[in-house]
């Protein structure tokens, strides 16, 4: 299995906040700390756990452990940085309409509702 639970339980958490925050239109601050976050989670944290699970996991299952059995673990990484930079883009997208929002709304301050 080249996915985990912990994988795919964490990809469906991040797409459902991801639709919470589309759907909402809640206001995120796209600045470097929140773009830095980000970075730290998706391209270090959560690949390095998910191929320390898979790896005790493979561990268990069987009993000589060659780098046939390890080769996928590889390709872990550059998914979760590709499903990082789709993120980075979706938050600095998600911002800029709503600055480009804020600001058609603030354009025309005479205009009474």
């Amino acid at each position: 299995m080249s996915f985990t639970y912990y994988d795919i339980v964490f990809f469906i958490l991040v797409l459902a906040i991801n639709i919470y925050i589309f759907r909402n239109r809640k206001k995120i601050k796209s600045n470097r700390f929140t773009k830095i976050s980000i970075f730290l989670i998706f391209f270090i944290l959560i690949p390095y756990t998910s191929n320390t699970i898979e790896t005790i996991n493979i561990y268990k299952k069987f009993t000589i452990v060659d780098s046939f059995n390890l080769w996928y673990l590889l390709f872990k990484y550059p998914v979760w940085w590709s499903i990082g930079i789709i993120e980075i883009l979706f938050l600095s997208n998600l911002q800029e309409k709503n600055l480009l929002q804020i600001h058609k709304n603030t354009k025309n301050p005479q205009q009474k509702c």
